[in-house]
């Protein structure tokens, strides 16, 4: 069964070391089910232009905005990304006890949508509840297998940000103040501020609230089994301790939140897999966090997103993009060109291994080191945290400073730098793994998940069971 298990968390102006708002999301996928960072110009269309999303066509607008987006490399939608106008969005799978329809907008597809239509926060969620009522959500979210759900989602601006839970057609919003956090679980209760018309009505008419009662969207709507076995209350509570533990959160705090194991360092990877913000596959249920982003939106300048490109933000760089004036966009050398103007910044990965893309190049060192992260690990993460220190202190500072032109151009040779480091990180992975020849240190069972993941993706390097 694929899987689609996720964890998103905001930190408003309030709360904030420079008084920006952040919007953090690890995606959580299946383990070669690769995600490619894609730049999508502004666009005018027709009149009578339609889009393809990835079940169904809908008509298109007449001028859709700048993206950069995460996305499942077969998806139309995206997993999470931020617009030119500065508004940002990640989603979450969520198990309700509406039906889910077989067909319609997927909640990738609904994220892609808002975001090319969208300048606030608040325009961004009209978008989803008028597409959901219009053209409804549904479709299967697996790359492999059948997973059908609904969608949770945090959307912000500037100064703004919401909680948007669905069931069906049917969704509640609640504004956040100071922090907060959503994953595979419905969380939103009774102090919505928004909701869908007749919500109350259709619950009482399925029976889902008794007559008198307060409408409470997570009590009432919520599918207790699924939500049990993703474990999104755990991992929920993971972010919510992380959030609320610091008085004026940083950029290194959102870095650092998204790569939690939810247990001491340095961890040993194999149990409790769902109870993990940074999720690594092998277990019953196999997601894995495979792409990472934080936007930073603040009032006056432009916004700012770092994505990692990679699975695994334990052992990833994030890395900075703005967006370009006058849509002159300078992708690294690994880009590859996609239709209508579309470009993969680091490369167009699928699910199976290359050594062109920087979403495999990254696996490469991923999956070398954890059969033995504990005595592998460690040494990597140090170096990359210099590196990264380095790299985010010299864009932060030229984010307020620079013209657009100029902060662009930096992001554009920072990355070029860090995936050269990345690729000389792996290389000498790979070396001191034929040098000193350390033995796995996880369980068997989980060595046996990944031996089969490897050879489904015809990935080279695997050593698991050897």
């Amino acid at each position: 069964m694929g899987e689609d298990m996720c964890d998103t968390m905001v930190a408003t102006p309030e709360v904030t070391a420079n008084r920006a708002m952040m919007l953090a999301k690890n995606s959580d996928r299946e383990a070669n089910e690769a995600q490619n960072v894609t730049w999508v110009p502004p666009a005018d269309h027709g009149t009578e232009a339609t889009v393809q999303c990835t079940y169904i066509t809908i008509p298109q607008v007449p001028r859709t905005r700048g993206m950069i987006l995460s996305r499942p490399f077969w998806m139309f939608g995206a997993e999470m990304g931020v617009n030119d106008a500065g508004v940002a969005i990640g989603n979450e799978a969520v198990f309700t006890r509406v039906k889910y329809s077989k067909t319609g907008l997927t909640g990738m597809d609904l994220i892609r949508l808002a975001l090319e239509r969208s300048s606030t926060a608040k325009e961004a969620l009209d978008v989803i509840a008028a597409l959901i009522t219009e053209h409804g959500q549904g479709g299967n979210g697996a790359m492999e297998g059948k997973l059908y759900y609904h969608n949770s989602f945090i959307i912000a601006d500037h100064s703004t940000a919401w909680i948007m839970e669905t069931a069906g057609k049917h969704w509640v919003a609640e504004s956040v103040k100071g922090s907060g956090a959503i994953s595979n679980i419905l969380s939103v209760e009774e102090n919505f501020q928004l909701s869908s018309p007749g919500l109350k009505e259709y619950a009482l008419q399925r029976g889902f609230l008794k007559k008198g009662k307060t409408l409470n969207f997570r009590k009432h709507f919520k599918d207790k089994i699924y939500s049990f076995f993703a474990r999104g209350d755990v991992r929920r509570r993971c972010s919510l301790n992380n959030l609320q533990g610091s008085e004026a959160i940083e950029l290194s705090d959102m870095m650092s939140y998204l790569r939690d194991h939810n247990e001491p360092e340095p961890w040993v990877p194999g149990k409790k897999h769902m109870e993990r913000i940074c999720v690594h596959a092998g277990g019953l249920i196999s997601s894995q966090s495979t792409g990472s982003m934080i936007a930073v939106l603040k009032e006056g300048a432009p916004p700012m997103v770092w994505f990692t490109g990679t699975a695994a933000p334990c052992l990833s760089f994030f890395k900075p993009w703005s967006f370009p004036p006058e849509n002159t966009f300078k992708a690294p050398a690994m880009a590859e060109k996609r239709d209508g103007g579309e470009v993969d910044l680091y490369g167009t990965a699928e699910s199976r291994a290359d050594n062109k893309s920087l979403w495999w190049i990254g696996e490469d060192i991923h999956r070398l080191v954890l059969p033995s992260y504990r005595t592998l690990a460690p040494d990597l993460q140090k170096e990359r945290d210099a590196l990264e220190k380095e790299v985010a202190a010299t864009v932060q500072t030229a984010w307020l400073q620079k013209s657009p032109s100029d902060l662009h151009d930096l992001c554009s040779r920072e990355n070029e730098f860090i995936l050269g480091k990345t690729i000389q990180m792996r290389d000498r992975v790979a070396a001191r793994i034929k040098e000193e020849q350390p033995v796995p240190e996880v369980p068997w069972a989980f060595c046996r998940r990944w031996k089969k993941y490897n050879r489904k993706a015809a990935w080279p390097g695997d050593r698991f069971l050897k």
